[in-house]
């Protein structure tokens, strides 16, 4: 992990006590500041098993991601969400603790794959292997470069997009002649 200025914009990975991921996200948009708490819908059912209706909860409790300057975060801390905490992670040199941040095309790359729904069928002749570096060159998730994998106990093969001691997210099915290596 680099050092990042402290001036500059960034995704930084904040813990929320509590779970109050939700509540965080709500005074968030009332400030105004870019923010995502990656989230998913499920199914609310009666004792008898019945559909009842949907809600929507945090898909990683306890984390949320903030886009802004480390500076103005910290004054967030410290004022309105004195319940946030930076992730920590060690520099490049793995000594500094530094503040966890997530680069904006891998941060594109995961919104994208958690906020899209679909499913290709895959090709079983294409020759990639688990654990290559792969970018998606077609359909909804076009653009997003993760690791290249085969789900446990199933044929499919996804690409993996990960953040580092936080989450990873993997898309549906793909067709594996929509991918190249990278």
């Amino acid at each position: 992990m680099n050092i990042i200025d402290r001036n500059a914009l960034a995704w930084y990975v904040l813990r929320v006590t509590y779970q109050r991921e939700i509540a965080a996200s709500k005074v968030l948009e009332e400030l105004q500041i870019e923010h995502y708490v990656p989230t998913v819908r499920t199914r609310i059912r009666n004792e008898k098993g019945v559909t009842m209706g949907w809600k929507t909860e945090p898909l990683v409790h306890n984390y949320i991601f903030i886009h802004d300057t480390y500076e103005n975060i910290k004054k967030l801390k410290h004022g309105k969400l004195d319940y946030l905490r930076f992730i920590m992670g060690k520099d490049d040199t793995g000594l500094l603790s530094v503040p966890q941040y997530v680069p904006d095309k891998q941060m594109a790359d995961f919104i994208k794959v958690v906020r899209t729904m679909g499913s290709k069928p895959v090709d079983p002749n294409i020759d990639l292997r688990k654990g290559d570096k792969v970018r998606i060159l077609t359909g909804p998730f076009e653009g997003v470069e993760g690791v290249y994998t085969r789900m446990p106990n199933r044929h499919e093969k996804r690409v993996i997009i990960k953040i580092e001691g936080v989450a990873a997210v993997a898309t549906v099915a793909i067709n594996a002649s929509d991918i190249e290596k990278i």
